[in-house]
């Protein structure tokens, strides 16, 4: 679904973008989540730095209409989980997005150059290659001071976090208790990218748990069957997808990363197919079209924060839910 607007002027549209939703607007939303008999979860997306201020937008339009009081369990993939994390612990979004925003290119992309020039020098000798290329100390630092719980234990709203096994077996795990702060970062850790970290009491390190499960689809819809099969799940989530390129990725990075997308692309197309069919749920998938080849540029937050805000709030209104998802 496109939005009539550009999205090149929307700064411009600043004041307008951020005034407050009208409730009568989003009525049909109200009354599907306000449902005794339906269970809501909240799915947080993967999607890199555009990822994130999605879902910031997605996190903060259900706090304003007061959807976040039906929600009963948040769930997040990589950039999803370092927003919904944090959410799920009972912090404000607002408070999530100055974190995130403190953050600019500079002093979220820490390479530690030396270890690697020394790394490189060495590799004819036998010397190993450093597991990633960012250690990501200041990203980390920034969610730690956005979480208000730091344990799924102590999280008010019941947390998942999705992540992939770095055991050679590539194994989807979902992490449910123990230090937040960790389970996200391993979530979100790019293989080969994001120096990896251990996660208490586990035998193997993890990486973005995007290439299983870019957006939590299959896993919560496993977990709602198992313990909840009395109740109608609503799962309303962010799923970030680009458009074509208009030409071929250049650089290693780049290169890189559009390869791990294309891969995460095939996993999504197939789950998504798998669950159409599934009894007894219902999906609102939200792409907030941010399309912004800046993966890494948290100089771009405000904008793209607006845009996915533009974009949700027109989509999610009562003729548009209707005409897209069925809801009435």
């Amino acid at each position: 679904m496109t939005h009539p607007h550009n999205s090149a002027d929307v700064l411009e549209r600043k004041e307008q973008i951020l005034a407050p939703l009208d409730p009568e607007r989003y009525t049909a939303l109200m009354r599907l989540v306000a449902a005794p008999q339906h269970r809501i979860v909240a799915s947080f997306g993967g999607g890199s730095v555009p990822g994130l201020c999605g879902n910031l937008a997605f996190g903060k339009i259900l706090e304003e209409l007061g959807i976040d009081a039906h929600v009963d369990e948040v769930w997040g993939t990589s950039a999803g989980a370092a927003i919904g994390g944090p959410w799920a612990s009972g912090t404000p979004i607002d408070r999530v997005y100055e974190s995130v925003a403190s953050l600019n290119r500079k002093g979220s992309v820490d390479v530690p150059w030396a270890r690697l020039a020394i790394a490189l020098l060495l590799k004819p000798f036998g010397h190993k290659l450093p597991n990633g290329l960012i250690r990501g100390e200041y990203f980390a630092r920034a969610i730690d001071n956005a979480l208000t719980a730091k344990t799924f234990e102590d999280c008010p709203r019941p947390f998942r976090c999705i992540a992939c096994t770095d055991d050679g077996r590539c194994m989807r795990k979902v992490f449910r208790r123990g230090p937040l702060l960790s389970a996200i970062f391993q979530s979100m850790s790019i293989p080969g990218i994001v120096i990896p970290r251990q996660h208490d009491g586990e035998e193997t390190g993890f990486y973005d748990g995007g290439l299983v499960e870019k957006t939590p689809l299959i896993s919560p819809i496993a977990e709602h069957n198992r313990r909840h099969p009395d109740k109608k799940l609503i799962l309303i989530g962010t799923h970030f997808g680009n458009d074509p390129r208009p030409s071929a990725a250049s650089g290693f990075l780049m290169r890189f990363l559009v390869s791990i997308n294309a891969l995460e692309n095939l996993a999504w197309e197939y789950q998504i197919r798998e669950v159409r069919e599934t009894p007894n749920v219902d999906l609102l998938i939200l792409n907030p079209r941010i399309d912004d080849p800046a993966l890494f540029d948290f100089s771009r937050v405000e904008r793209n924060y607006l845009r996915a805000r533009e974009v949700l709030s027109d989509t999610l209104q009562n003729a548009k839910l209707a005409l897209a998802f069925g809801v009435r």
